[in-house]
């Protein structure tokens, strides 16, 4: 113990050796296990609030759909979205919001041969130097570019049988008519074709179309393929008393209702749409596109109701 020089110090001292005396054994080891405690409550109170509110800021995830988001916006998506909504007389082709199931085993050759189409371009159609009986033009298209057209849409797998006759309304115009009657010509190994009259595509054979749909979301798998998701209701159009009502369903066999839009004049069928924030519960019709190490083609779809 160092020399004490004075009263101050040794009052300094005395309270030193009181305190030890006082904190010292069994209450000083006590101390240290509430401040231990006290340390462990706080840290496990911090990890629980945290671990809240990083989980609140999580959207939920469906493990039916994980992958890497796409824009909406994005060109891949917006072709492939064309492929499944494509029609030819101002409205889509209902193949996949009215089947629950459909795969390549779900197309026949003619239904092959109509979405293989959409690809065509007029540089395609050869003039073969003939002409048919009313003196029409007959041009061939190819059977190895509609199997190219084909394996655009289908994949490399895909097989086909000859479809012997086909009317298909293109988007380009030969002689000023956009409308082909195509044969098969087995010589040729192509369709013979003659452009024999026109179709405005954009004009609308019903007022009202029978399904509406709106893309939800996109993503694409660690394989690369990519799946769209996409709403969808369903309509159906009637009168009422002189004016039209359309009704709105969930399902393609029209079995739930979702709302009945009354008086409306036939005027307003021209323009009339859905708003699908008017329903929080619709079809979900989920689309995938494989990818072959070079192309996304249709592999298949599946409605979730």
């Amino acid at each position: 113990m160092a020399k004490i020089e004075s009263l101050s110090e040794l009052d300094e001292y005395h309270k030193q050796k009181e305190f030890e005396k006082n904190y010292s054994g069994p209450r000083k080891y006590l101390i240290i296990a509430i401040i231990i405690a006290v340390s462990l409550a706080l840290g496990l109170i911090v990890y629980f609030v945290s671990d809240a509110l990083l989980k609140k800021e999580e959207p939920p995830v469906n493990e039916d759909f994980i992958g890497e988001q796409i824009s909406l916006t994005d060109e891949n998506v917006q072709i492939l979205y064309q492929y499944v909504t494509y029609g030819t007389e101002g409205t889509r082709n209902q193949k996949f919001v009215n089947n629950r199931q459909v795969d390549i085993t779900s197309f026949s050759d003619r239904e092959k041969l109509y979405y293989a189409l959409q690809f065509a371009q007029v540089e395609d159609f050869e003039f073969t130097g003939e002409r048919n009986s009313n003196k029409d033009k007959i041009y061939v298209l190819p059977m190895k570019d509609v199997m190219g057209y084909m394996r655009l849409f289908f994949g490399p797998s895909v097989t086909y049988n000859e479809e012997s006759q086909m009317t298909y309304p293109f988007t380009f115009y030969i002689n000023k008519m956009n409308v082909g009657r195509m044969e098969y010509n087995k010589a040729r190994d192509g369709y013979d074709t003659t452009f024999t009259s026109s179709q405005d595509l954009d004009k609308k054979e019903n007022p009202v179309d029978p399904s509406y749909g709106q893309l939800l979301h996109a993503l694409r798998k660690p394989d690369g393929s990519i799946v769209l998701q996409e709403r969808v209701v369903y309509t159906e159009l009637r009168t009422d008393n002189g004016l039209y009502a359309v009704n709105v369903y969930k399902d393609p066999e029209k079995t739930e209702l979702l709302e009945t839009i009354g008086q409306l004049q036939e005027g307003d069928l021209d323009s009339f749409n859905v708003d699908f924030s008017k329903y929080s519960q619709t079809a979900i019709v989920e689309y995938t596109f494989a990818f072959n190490g070079q192309s996304l083609y249709f592999q298949s779809s599946r409605i979730i109701l």
